[in-house]
């Protein structure tokens, strides 16, 4: 899962997904898309519904930080390696 939100040239993007030993990870970039500095955190989430819960906390900071969601032009599948 990919969310992105957006203040003029300012951009935060969260990606929730399972890394190969079956880990639920919730990887964060923000930074200014009018250079080249961006900041990426990696954190490891107790299960799915812990990463959801953790992007929902982010969706709310996001908001009252001003940014707002992102278009999104990809398409997102769900496969299944299991």
């Amino acid at each position: 899962m990919i969310v992105r939100w957006r203040k003029e040239q300012e951009y935060y993007i969260v990606r929730l997904y399972q890394d190969l030993i079956g880990d639920w990870i919730v990887t964060q970039c923000w930074g200014d898309s009018t250079c080249s500095d961006s900041t990426v955190t990696h954190t490891v989430a107790r299960s799915y519904q812990a990463g959801r819960n953790l992007l929902k906390e982010i969706n709310r900071e996001q908001k009252q930080r001003g940014f707002r969601p992102a278009k999104r032009d990809e398409i997102q599948l769900g496969f299944d390696f299991n």
